[in-house]
């Protein structure tokens, strides 16, 4: 199973909500929609975890590079509600204790 994105735009804050597996396959795409996000309006990027049942390697490197390019704009990348195996995995690599989680969007 690939990963679904969908999208919600608040005032600040562009949630994209995936779904499914994050693999190498799929990296492609939410490499290009955070790179088109990282010089938009918005200042907050939230990224709902919250359907994704595995992300490897890959999806992690992509994530902790997109972080540290949006902390080097002073703006912010949010991760909303990791589902259990992801939140373990976060866990596992000590990200948990860097990148900025929160249980759900309406706390962004």
């Amino acid at each position: 199973m690939s990963c679904k994105i969908k999208t919600k735009k608040y005032d600040n804050v562009y949630l994209l909500k995936l779904s499914g597996e994050i693999e190498a396959p799929d990296i492609n795409t939410i490499s290009k929609k955070l790179e088109s996000l990282l010089n938009s309006k918005y200042h907050t990027i939230a990224i709902d975890l919250n359907e994704v049942k595995y992300i490897d390697s890959h999806g992690l490197g992509v994530f902790v590079y997109y972080w540290k390019m949006m902390e080097k704009n002073d703006r912010e990348l949010v991760f909303v509600k990791p589902s259990g195996v992801i939140k373990t995995i976060f866990e596992g690599t000590n990200l948990d204790q860097i990148l900025n989680i929160v249980d759900s969007p309406e706390d962004l």
